[in-house]
């Protein structure tokens, strides 16, 4: 790693010392304006001998003597570019030959014709040098391989990856088609405040900051203006809708982000039947707009998932009966923590009967293929939503399925303001009781309602929607998501309050080298995470000058369990939580190939997985009752 650190440093030393001779001669390597009249690809179009002036970043360079070869790269494609000793100015060859590299920019005058080879190509008359690149590009074959190096420098991803370019560009034809669906409907697109008083609208945890010049702490929204767009139904609005960023500061996996984009909207003298079937219509006029199809071969575990067809609807409560055997009407809170010990589910002592269902909930859906609309969601787990009338135990609410995952969330929305203040009232209790995702009491929002909200509906998708139909984790589909920085040193105070607890699968059958080798990856993967700085190496010395290096940042500590399912429990709470977590599965144990350990996991379910151990990293205090379960290896 030095060595090659040492080779860019050698190469950007190069680069700087051409940048300085450029600006010795005279030549701008920055200039503000270029010139450029025809695209990359339009050029392409252009008949033999036809003129136009191109622009973009040299991607290679071959000098053959008396005929240079480069290619240049813009947004709309490459084109080969030839420069000849005697179709260009001696001075212009020269200095393209010896100060230009692969990663400059530059703009170029020439006429279009095609090579013996039969490539469309463009004979150079003239160029100018648009911008000096300071570090060379990495290899153009591989790219970045490493997946924290891509994300991190992810300019360079998609630079070297054109299909990653191609998804957000899917990405922006799906939230523009969304915008457009809805300006067509008639609602009109809002702004709501990001930072509030009382974060509302959602059971969530919220980020907390600072306001100096109210000098009062306020929340990041945790919903997309939900309780402000319902004042907006108060005020006499009657269609609106805001797509923007919310935070919610809980655990990071395969579908979630702290902050992403999410659409609500609010339509007032509607209820959620009509907001349904207006949904399906939005949700298949985006899909095909973005996707150009209805149709997908792969989504999670499903295959051959289609849209097209009419959405139907599954009842709730029948369905955690089916799955679970619990009649969540029927049952008692004893008899519901019962079945959620029994499927491995750990409860805390402050979770309510609402959290509770919900949990039991999340073990049915992994198995719903869908499209389907899930309704009759009880009020435990509805504060905002309106009671049926027929049922008032239920509400009018409903959640879009599809390959085992809510991507849509909506219903007739709460307008009895004494109603309201009754759930909120509950909602705050279980914050009392250490429910941190629990909704706040927002007394000027019961305010608002008592003046009169009409019957409203809303909904809300994030877009978690959007990597669900690429098929990929949710940050491979954000440009730039959140890392840790490549240079995080902790404090000394700070480092001893910090552990890692290595929990491993020991039934008492398991081999040695098994067991061994599961300790050693895992102390690895806890080592080598990219930015983390979890290890840092001190020599210490013998008496007699024995040099022995040490880890002295943070403890390690080695537990086992002897039930292979509490592995997968304490990686999906660990996340939860917002801890770091890695994993050692017998599928990475048996082979070396990590193309074929990808293969073989993605085609089966979470609790498919053999895991033979999971470290968790984090404060040391919280490591420890997370597993104090666990007892140390033996």
């Amino acid at each position: 790693m030095a060595n090659k650190e040492m080779n860019i440093n050698d190469e950007r030393a190069v680069r700087i010392s051409r940048l300085d001779q450029l600006r010795e001669m005279g030549i701008d390597p920055y200039p503000a304006k270029a010139a450029r009249t025809h695209s990359v690809q339009q050029a392409l179009e252009l008949g033999d001998g036809k003129k136009s002036i191109i622009a973009g970043r040299v991607m290679s360079k071959r000098d053959m003597g008396k005929i240079c070869f480069s290619h240049i790269l813009d947004a709309s494609g490459k084109i080969q570019i030839v420069l000849q000793k005697d179709e260009i100015d001696a001075e212009q060859y020269k200095l393209f030959v010896k100060k230009i590299d692969i990663g400059d920019f530059v703009s170029l005058e020439g006429e279009r014709f095609t090579t013996q080879k039969g490539e469309l190509s463009l004979k150079v008359k003239s160029f100018t040098l648009l911008t000096k690149s300071l570090r060379p590009l990495p290899d153009k074959f591989h790219g970045i391989q490493d997946e924290e190096a891509r994300l991190r420098r992810r300019y360079l991803d998609i630079l070297f990856n054109p299909e990653l370019k191609q998804r957000f560009v899917r990405k922006a034809k799906f939230w523009n088609s969304m915008r457009d669906f809805l300006v067509k409907e008639g609602f009109v697109e809002v702004e709501t405040p990001v930072l509030e008083s009382t974060a509302g609208g959602a059971d969530a945890t919220p980020f907390v900051t600072h306001h100096n010049a109210l000098d009062m702490d306020v929340y990041l929204r945790i919903s997309m203006g939900e309780l402000w767009q319902k004042r907006l139904m108060v005020a006499g609005f009657e269609k609106t809708f805001e797509i923007g960023r919310q935070f919610r500061n809980e655990g990071m996996s395969r579908e979630h982000l702290q902050d992403y984009t999410q659409m609500e909207f609010y339509w007032g003298y509607a209820d959620y039947t009509m907001a349904m079937e207006m949904v399906e219509r939005m949700y298949k006029h985006v899909i095909n707009e973005a996707f150009g199809k209805l149709q997908f071969d792969q989504i999670g575990q499903f295959s051959d998932v289609d849209l097209s067809g009419e959405w139907g609807k599954i009842d709730y409560r029948e369905t955690i009966l089916k799955n679970t055997g619990v009649d969540i009407v029927e049952a008692s809170d004893d008899e519901i923590k019962a079945k959620l010990s029994e499927l491995k589910i750990h409860v805390e002592d402050f979770e309510g009967r609402g959290r509770m269902i919900d949990s039991l909930w999340k073990t049915c859906r992994k198995s719903i293929k869908g499209p389907v609309f899930l309704v009759n969601v009880p009020v435990e787990v509805s504060p905002l939503a309106k009671r049926q009338e027929e049922q008032p135990s239920l509400t009018q609410r409903y959640q879009i399925i599809i390959a085992g995952s809510e991507i849509g969330n909506g219903y007739s929305e709460l307008n009895d303001p004494i109603d309201q203040a009754e759930r909120f009232a509950e909602q705050a209790r279980m914050r009392e009781a250490g429910d941190s995702e629990a909704q706040m009491h927002d007394a000027e929002f019961v305010e608002a309602l008592e003046y009169g909200m009409p019957p409203t509906t809303g909904f809300g998708v994030s877009e978690r929607l959007f990597s669900f139909l690429e098929n990929e984790p949710i940050r491979e589909c954000v440009l730039f998501p959140l890392l840790r920085p490549e240079v995080q040193e902790a404090s000394t105070s700070h480092a001893k309050t910090m552990a890692a607890h290595c929990v491993i699968w020991d039934d008492g059958n398991q081999p040695q080298w098994s067991i061994l080798n599961t300790c050693a990856h895992l102390s690895a993967a806890l080592a080598a995470r990219r930015g983390m700085n979890l290890i840092e190496i001190q020599d210490s010395q013998t008496q007699d000058g024995e040099v022995i290096p040490m880890n002295i940042r943070h403890a390690i500590m080695m537990k086992s369990t002897a039930q292979r399912d509490n592995l997968l429990q304490l990686k999906r709470k660990a996340e939860s939580e917002g801890f770091d977590v890695f994993c050692f599965t017998e599928e990475m144990r048996d082979s070396s190939d990590d193309k074929k350990v990808k293969e073989k996991q993605e085609k089966k379910t979470a609790d498919q997985i053999a895991f033979l151990g999971v470290v968790v990293f984090g404060e040391m205090k919280k490591v420890e009752k997370l597993t104090q379960e666990f007892e140390l290896w033996k």
